[in-house]
């Protein structure tokens, strides 16, 4: 929805609406399918990796207890109003019965206090080189033959908080591809590596 692709279509969503079609499975709830989806794809595919990754970096073991076979599996089959608060998810409306629980038991822990999710901040980082790097990117070959270049420019040169990860994308994707299948040598910094 950035005005940078070529071909703006919904087709990355189809292996998503798989996935979900696998998952409703009769009985189900919407929320249910959705869960099934994650518990599927995103925990494995994401933040379970990530989670490994950074713990085994440093050495670290680390626990998952939500995600204890017989937990899960009773989460799992609680009715969809103990989960979310009047179906909404935001603002403490998620992990309902959890956050009840803890209101009574950790109230220290504050459990309706807003989320406070740890956001690097890529935007700042790109716009902080945008004019230069913007250039460099929308000249790349594999950039130019998915996105237009003069929205890529833009979009790098000044980011914005909403644009930042697209950016940030699109500036990996291309160093990604100069080194990997283009075999160019990474040089000593992002603007020598696009510049080979």
């Amino acid at each position: 929805g950035l005005g940078v692709l070529r071909d703006e279509t919904d087709a990355w969503r189809n292996g998503v609406a798989a996935a979900e079609k696998a998952e409703d499975l009769a009985g189900r709830s919407r929320l249910q399918v959705c869960q099934a989806v994650d518990c599927a794809d995103w925990l494995p595919h994401d933040l379970l990796a990530k989670l490994d990754r950074c713990l085994m970096a440093h050495g670290v073991e680390g626990r998952v207890p939500f995600l204890d076979a017989s937990v899960a599996e009773i989460a799992f089959r609680l009715p969809d109003k103990l989960k979310i608060k009047n179906g909404i998810i935001n603002n403490g409306g998620g992990k309902w019965l959890l956050r009840k629980w803890l209101e009574d038991k950790l109230p220290e822990a504050q459990p309706f206090s807003k989320k406070r999710g740890f956001t690097v901040p890529v935007a700042g980082w790109i716009a902080a080189k945008g004019q230069d790097l913007g250039p460099l990117v929308a000249k790349q070959p594999c950039v130019q033959a998915l996105c237009r270049p003069g929205a890529v420019e833009t979009l790098i040169a000044d980011p914005g908080a909403k644009a930042g990860k697209a950016a940030w994308n699109l500036l990996f994707y291309a160093l990604w591809h100069k080194i990997h299948i283009d075999n160019a040598p990474a040089g000593a910094n992002v603007f020598e590596t696009l510049s080979s």
